[in-house]
C-alpha cells in the first residue's frame, strides 16, 4: 500500500480529477441553477433563493454525519472510497434528474428540491472523504502542495466544463427546457467519470496510524475550534466563498440584463477566466516559493477585490478584450487563492492531529465543506432577496427595470469585494509553525 510521503503522480492526478466532478457540481448549481428557476421555471427570486439556502442547510448537517462516518469507517476499502463511490453515483444520479423536467406530475418545486437534495447527498458523499485523504496519507507538506497543485488544476478545468460549456449549451439551445435538460445529462456523464476515475485511483492508498475520534456531539467540535490555524482558515475560506457564490448566483443576470451578452457572454468570462486560471497553476506555484502561504494568499485575494470592483464601471459598450481580460485577471487571482487556502487546510488538519493523536480528518473536512455551503446558502438568499426588493421580474425575455440592474450589478461587484476584503483580514491572524518560512517548492516524489 502506498503509505509514506512518495505518493505516485498517476495517484495524485487521479485523486485531483475526482475535484474536477465536485467543482463542476458547485459551478452547475451556483450558476446555473437559480438563473433555471427564475426564467425557465418562472419562480420567483426570492423563492428560488429560498430552495437553494434549505438544501444548502440539509448539505451542512449531512456533511457533519457524513464527515464523523468516514472517520468511523472500517473496511477492505479503508475508510475512504466505499463513501466516495455510493457519492459519485448518487451525485450523477441527482445531476441527471435536476434540471430534466422530468416530474412524475409533482409541482416543480418538489421535483427540484428532491433532486437537489439528492445531487447534495452524492457531493458530500465524495468530497468530504476525498478532502480527508492528503492530511492522512502523508506528513509532507511539500507533497500536500503538489496534491492541492493538482486538485486546483482540475478545479479550474472544471470552471470550463460547469462555467463556460454549461452556459454555452444552453444559448445554443436557446434556453430552452430540452436544453437545460441535454446540459444536465452531459455534466452528469462529467461528474461520474471525474469521481469514478478518483475511487480506482486511491485504491491501495494507505491510511496513517492513529487513534480514531471516539468522541462525537460537541467533544468533536470542540477540539476542532481549539485548532486555532484551522478556526482562522474557516473564516477566510467562509468570506471566499460567499464572494464566489455572489458573483455565481449573479453572472448570468448580470450578462443577460446589465451587459447585454446573454448565456454566450458568461460563457465567454468562464472560457477565458478558466483558461487562464488552469495555464496558471505552475506561475502560482512557483510564486509560492517566495513567501508564506497567508502572504502569497492575502495577494491573490486583494486581486480577486480589484477584479469585483471593476464590474461598478463594466459596460454593454466595453470592447471584447477588456471583458476578456477581466475574466483571465479573475480566473488567475481565483487560482492563486485555491492553491494556497487549499495546501493550507491539510497543514491546519495535520496540525490538529499532531495536537490532540486522534485521527478525524474526515470530520475536519466536513466541517470546511459546511462552512462552504453555509456561505453558499446565504449568498444566492441575498442574491434573491436584493433582486425581489428590486422589483426583479421573472420570466424569459423581460425587460428590467433600472432599479433591478443596478441591483444585479450590486450583487456581482460590492458583496463579492466586501467579503473577499474581510477575508484578507482574518488572514492576518493565521499562524502555524509550518508557516514561518516560505512554502516549500513542491517535489514529485
Amino acid at each position: 500500500m502506498v503509505h509514506n510521503d512518495s505518493i505516485p503522480r498517476a495517484t495524485q492526478i487521479g485523486w485531483a480529477f475526482g475535484s474536477a466532478g465536485s467543482t463542476t457540481i458547485l459551478y452547475v448549481i451556483n450558476v446555473i441553477l437559480m438563473y433555471y428557476l427564475v426564467t425557465a421555471a418562472g419562480i420567483d427570486p426570492l423563492l428560488a433563493g429560498s430552495f437553494l439556502l434549505a438544501g444548502r442547510i440539509y448539505d451542512g448537517i449531512a456533511d457533519l454525519l457524513i464527515g464523523q462516518g468516514s472517520d468511523r469507517t472500517r473496511s477492505r476499502w479503508g475508510r475512504r472510497r466505499p463513501w466516495m463511490a455510493s457519492g459519485a453515483l448518487l451525485s450523477a444520479l441527482g445531476m441527471a434528474w435536476l434540471f430534466s423536467g422530468v416530474n412524475g406530475g409533482l409541482p416543480v418545486e418538489v421535483m427540484v428540491m428532491a433532486a437537489l437534495l439528492l445531487t447534495f447527498t452524492g457531493y458530500s458523499s465524495f468530497s468530504i472523504p476525498s478532502s480527508a485523504m492528503p492530511a492522512e496519507i502523508t506528513d509532507s507538506p511539500q507533497v500536500r502542495t503538489s496534491l492541492m497543485a493538482w486538485r486546483t488544476f482540475f478545479i479550474q478545468l472544471a470552471s470550463l466544463a460547469g462555467g463556460a460549456l454549461a452556459p454555452a449549451m444552453i444559448a445554443w439551445g436557446d434556453s430552452s427546457q430540452g436544453a437545460f435538460a441535454r446540459m444536465g445529462y452531459c455534466m452528469a456523464a462529467f461528474i461520474a467519470v471525474s469521481m469514478g476515475v478518483a475511487v480506482i485511483a486511491t485504491a491501495g492508498v494507505g491510511e496513517r496510524a492513529g487513534a480514531p475520534d471516539a468522541g462525537g456531539g460537541l467533544a468533536g467540535f470542540s477540539r476542532l475550534f481549539a485548532n486555532r490555524p484551522f478556526v482562522v482558515l474557516l473564516g477566510v475560506k467562509f468570506c471566499g466563498f460567499v464572494a464566489s457564490a455572489a458573483l455565481g448566483a449573479t453572472g448570468l443576470f448580470f450578462m443577460r440584463d446589465v451587459l447585454l451578452r446573454g448565456e454566450s457572454g458568461m460563457a465567454q468570462f468562464a472560457l477565458a477566466s478558466g483558461i487562464v486560471g488552469t495555464l496558471s497553476v505552475p506561475v502560482w506555484r512557483q510564486v509560492a516559493r517566495l513567501a508564506t502561504k497567508p502572504v502569497i494568499c492575502g495577494l491573490a485575494m486583494a486581486l480577486s477585490v480589484a477584479t469585483s470592483l471593476s464590474w461598478l464601471a463594466a459596460t454593454p459598450a466595453e470592447p471584447d478584450m477588456l471583458f476578456l481580460l477581466r475574466g483571465g485577471l479573475a480566473g488567475f487571482a481565483t487560482t492563486g487563492t485555491l492553491l494556497m487556502t487549499l495546501s493550507m487546510l491539510p497543514d491546519t488538519i495535520a496540525f490538529g492531529v499532531r495536537t490532540s493523536g486522534l485521527r478525524n480528518e474526515g470530520l475536519y473536512a466536513a466541517f470546511f465543506e459546511f462552512f462552504q455551503k453555509a456561505a453558499f446558502a446565504i449568498a444566492p438568499f441575498l442574491v434573491g432577496l436584493l433582486l425581489q426588493a428590486s422589483g426583479y421580474r421573472p420570466g424569459a425575455g423581460l425587460v428590467q427595470t433600472e432599479t433591478a440592474r443596478e441591483a444585479v450589478r450590486l450583487s456581482m461587484s460590492l458583496i463579492p469585494a466586501a467579503a473577499q476584503a474581510a477575508g484578507i483580514a482574518l488572514l492576518l491572524l493565521y499562524r502555524t509553525p509550518a508557516e514561518r518560512t516560505p512554502a516549500p517548492a513542491d517535489h514529485e516524489s
